[in-house]
């Protein structure tokens, strides 16, 4: 079986495991603080804050900038329901815009509403355009938190995610590129709001008093020491993570637009400045596809395989019911997300495997 995820385990993140366990105290402790310095480091900004899931890291980045009730915050319909669940759990509105065609990242341009703030999402790993993005945010005077959960390790224009906004967020939870069993990171450069949301993260405690002074309201969302130490060294082995995916796109790209399916199986395009992370390799189908007769063959060859966040946002019955969205809002999420088809990209795939699944696939397509 060639799997669609797999979080790979080395003896020395066993190791480290097992020396929490009996070594190291739950949380807030020296494996916490030396995983924030390595990981601030690794993106490129002054601080990092861990917290137990990425949903955490946006939610709390939200309040840190005072986004509460009557805010509206923009976010693409094209993401997991954590992107748009931080909002709400804020008491904001969010605002979900339609996608671009060429990589499914959102489309600033698609909404006229004034935002208090900007969550832009690097779907699948691929780099938002960040440049239309900055121009909205510019104009408003409003922060941008970059939704970098699926993009550990993806850059835009020689920086890393996770340091061109305000506020950057990951997830490391199991499925994703890097991994702490479960856990977040809130990365940012300003020394206020790291302090405010370092509180936020424990309690609303006064981190900078000796005893437990407690100065604004919090909650309790800590990274503990046995996944800090875990991701102490998944970290270690992310720039080789994202060769061996990047290897496996490459493969995958190649057999693709050297097919006779090329014009029925679109891969994301990867813009010049771009640095993918991969965390999904995704295609558009042409319409005369059926996704289902395609998972459907490849699971004949013990492939796995998926499409992403369909329905988009917009459509899900919570958002319909309490915030009028409708079909027609977002016409080619709408549209591209029915069409959407993902190949698995793991660290244990080699190159032949790649090239097995990707003309697996072509034959399926060419069946049609």
């Amino acid at each position: 079986m060639i799997p669609f995820f797999v979080p790979e385990f080395t003896k020395d993140m066993e190791n480290a495991a097992i020396y929490a366990l009996k070594n190291e105290k739950s949380v807030m402790g020296e494996s916490v603080a030396k995983f924030e310095e390595e990981f601030a480091r690794y993106i490129g900004t002054k601080y990092a804050i861990s917290v137990n899931s990425g949903n955490s890291a946006l939610q709390l980045s939200l309040l840190s900038l005072n986004i509460a009730e009557e805010s509206k915050v923009i976010t693409s319909t094209n993401s997991f329901i954590a992107s748009a669940n931080c909002i709400l759990m804020t008491g904001s509105k969010p605002i979900l815009c339609d996608i671009n065609y060429d990589d499914g990242n959102m489309d600033i341009k698609s909404t006229n509403e004034k935002p208090d703030a900007i969550i832009p999402v690097h779907i699948y790993g691929n780099p938002c355009d960040l440049e239309s993005i900055k121009n909205v945010s510019e104009t408003y005077k409003v922060p941008i938190i970059e939704d970098a959960c699926q993009a550990h390790g993806a850059v835009y224009e020689q920086k890393k995610v996770g340091s061109l906004g305000d506020v950057g967020c990951f997830s490391f939870y199991p499925t994703k590129i890097m991994t702490t069993a479960e856990g977040g990171m809130l990365l940012c450069s300003d020394e206020e709001l790291y302090e405010k949301a370092n509180s936020l993260r424990n309690r609303g405690r006064d981190m900078s008093a000796q005893r437990e002074i407690y100065s604004r309201l919090g909650t309790n969302n800590r990274m503990t020491e046995f996944a800090a130490l875990l991701g102490i060294s998944q970290l270690k082995c992310l720039s080789d993570f994202l060769r061996k995916r990047r290897e496996i796109a490459s493969v995958y790209n190649e057999v693709i637009q050297g097919s006779n399916i090329s014009n029925l199986a679109q891969p994301i395009i990867v813009p010049e400045g771009i640095s993918h992370a991969y965390w999904r390799y995704s295609v558009t189908l042409d319409h005369s596809i059926d996704r289902n007769l395609i998972k459907d063959e490849l699971d004949k060859d013990n492939i796995a395989s998926d499409w992403a966040y369909y329905p988009a946002l917009h459509l899900q019955p919570y958002f319909i019911k309490n915030y009028k969205t409708y079909k027609g809002q977002c016409p080619i999420a709408e549209d591209t997300l029915e069409r959407n088809f993902c190949l698995p990209v793991n660290t244990i795939m080699t190159k032949k495997d790649a090239d097995f699944v990707v003309r697996r696939f072509i034959k399926a397509v060419q069946k049609q």
